[in-house]
């Protein structure tokens, strides 16, 4: 046979073999690194609230308001422990002060089940680093739209309310500017017990949607209410917007101003739980 003929039949030989093997390769899944790529999906299906708890407690990590012996900063992150999850709504600004408040609480974040994130701003999110530090590839719940800018950590982006554990669901993001969503811990015997961040989109509208979507009265809201320049007629329509809703407990902090803390001390002390940093609230 002719040698020119010989080394076509092998090159067009190697030629299939190499196309053989990159069709191979394509057609697998890339896999995920820590270090060079997030890993993150997508939850588009709604998913109805599922089961309750029989316990939930809460206690705030970071707050401007001080309290305790744990440092205060603009921000805020509450700890919250129930039977079926133990979760870090919000990290505050500061890894620093997110690492000593929590040490001061004797609360290791290696106990954490994963994290919820209400939205992107500075003073949430600050001490997600830590959390990356001492939990890489722990699982992050945060809005659709705002998984790209974390680093290190399991990225889950939500776009509908979304039962994630017994009990447990993140209601799903509205938007304020910015889109923003709310954690909801149904506590057998006593509704919803709903954490808020900013509330950007207002809080009224969250614990609606979070009543609405999961079929639960609500019973506490706690977090930011984002009133800190409301008059006082904003404040007390606010308040009684939340209390037609069903609300029975309201623990303003962060952003939520001082007008409206004093309305309800004053007015309303059967629905007012005073809360500042270290502040902690055990139910039933």
């Amino acid at each position: 046979m002719d040698f020119r003929v010989i080394v076509s039949i092998v090159l067009i030989i190697v030629v299939l073999i190499s196309i053989f093997l990159f069709m191979m390769n394509f057609q697998q899944p890339p896999r995920e690194s820590v270090t060079s790529s997030i890993p993150h999906s997508t939850l588009t299906e709604e998913s109805p609230g599922k089961g309750s708890v029989e316990r939930c407690e809460l206690t705030v990590v970071v707050d401007n308001y001080p309290g305790q012996d744990l440092e205060n900063t603009w921000g805020v992150s509450i700890l919250a422990k129930t039977d079926s999850a133990i979760i870090l709504f919000d990290t505050g600004p500061d890894p620093g002060i997110l690492e000593r408040n929590l040490k001061r609480l004797d609360f290791s974040p290696r106990s954490l089940d994963f994290v919820v994130i209400s939205h992107g701003h500075h003073d949430h999110v600050g001490g997600l680093s830590y959390i990356a530090e001492v939990r890489p590839g722990l699982r992050v719940y945060v809005p659709k739209g705002m998984g790209g800018r974390l680093r290190g950590l399991n990225v889950v982006e939500i776009e509908n309310t979304s039962t994630i554990v017994e009990g447990v669901a993140i209601v799903g993001p509205l938007y304020g500017p910015p889109s923003e969503q709310a954690l909801a811990i149904n506590v057998k015997g006593k509704g919803l017990v709903i954490l808020v961040g900013c509330s950007h989109p207002g809080v009224v509208n969250i614990v609606k949607k979070a009543s609405k979507d999961l079929g639960v009265k609500p019973y506490l809201v706690i977090g930011g209410f984002h009133m800190a320049g409301a008059s006082e007629e904003e404040c007390r329509q606010t308040i009684e917007k939340l209390l037609d809703l069903g609300v029975e407990k309201i623990a303003p902090i962060h952003c939520s101003g001082d007008l409206i803390r004093s309305i309800l001390k004053k007015d309303y002390p059967e629905h007012y739980l005073e809360c500042h940093v270290g502040c902690e609230i055990s139910l039933p």
